[in-house]
């Protein structure tokens, strides 16, 4: 089975939340992660992205609006997922909310400091609808 099918799969077990009520619900940053480090400016509908440096470039990467974690992000490098690289345990360092929706997407360009294509997975705690105001 190749790494990306076997994502698919672990991805069709998680459970999702039905709705987000704003963001008072979610952790701070500031608790989780008290290290980390801004890592991006504020991102429309992702908020400012903060990891531990040494952790880059797979993460856990925290996307932080008004101080709290909205999604966490994983960065898989095309090549390796290609190679059949399996990313296993994978920690969010943190308790996580319920999740809101899921989003794995291909960046042939990379992104940030990243020229190389990678594919981005956000694991979101909140709705699309309330991360549209931010």
């Amino acid at each position: 089975m190749t790494s990306a099918i076997r994502l698919g799969a672990v991805l069709a077990l998680v459970p999702f939340a039905s709705s987000g009520a704003g963001l008072d619900h979610l952790p701070m940053v500031a608790d989780i992660a008290p290290e980390a480090v801004a890592i991006s400016p504020h991102v429309p509908h992702m908020g400012v992205h903060y990891a531990h440096p040494a952790d880059l470039p797979t993460g856990p990467i925290w996307c932080v609006i008004n101080g709290r974690v909205v999604c966490v992000e994983y960065m898989f490098m095309a090549d390796a997922l290609a190679d059949g690289q399996d990313w296993t345990g994978l920690m969010t360092g943190m308790e996580t909310p319920p999740i809101s929706h899921i989003d794995l997407e291909y960046k042939p360009d990379g992104a940030g400091p990243i020229s190389d294509p990678l594919y981005q997975l956000h694991v979101y705690f909140v709705s699309a609808d309330i991360l549209a105001d931010h």
